[in-house]
């Protein structure tokens, strides 16, 4: 039940973030969100991305806007680039990512030959499932059973 709680606990707060930025910083692209550390002393992590740059400027203003709904009084937080591979969180990254080389985390209980994450080509992303060209053949990952995605260095969907 406990990991339930955080689970939703995690969703309230990534549409928090999302919905914060979506309305005072609209152009910020939201790449991931992840709250860790100890209870009592969580960190929130916020991975963005902007069509310009990220910069410290950026990261700032970000913060600013955390900060005026409270969450720098809940968390310590951390607002970074997404680097090199970045996370693919929504439909429109994953999207934006065909053609590239994917590394999904997933759910094994949700996927064939229980594996606990797949690799390869992103031929196919919808709002349902994601499809991967890997070594071992064509995979269709249902989007509910990813935990984490990324694309991976030297695989640009561009």
């Amino acid at each position: 039940m406990a990991e339930g709680n955080a689970t939703q606990s995690a969703q309230r707060i990534e549409q928090q973030v999302e919905d914060l930025l979506a309305s005072e910083l609209p152009d910020v692209d939201l790449r991931d969100v992840g709250v860790g550390g100890r209870s009592g002393a969580g960190v929130l992590r916020v991975v963005i991305d902007h069509p310009v740059r990220v910069d410290h400027e950026l990261c700032g203003q970000v913060t600013r806007v955390l900060s005026g709904a409270g969450l720098l009084d809940r968390y310590s937080v951390e607002v970074s680039s997404p680097g090199p591979e970045p996370p693919l969180r929504i439909t429109r990254h994953f999207t934006e990512a065909i053609g590239g080389r994917v590394k999904l985390s997933v759910n094994p209980d949700l996927v064939p030959d229980s594996a606990k994450s797949v690799s390869g080509t992103l031929v196919e992303a919808t709002d349902e499932s994601l499809t991967v060209a890997s070594d071992s053949g064509v995979v269709v990952v249902p989007r509910d059973a990813v935990r984490q995605a990324r694309l991976v260095k030297g695989g640009s969907g561009e």
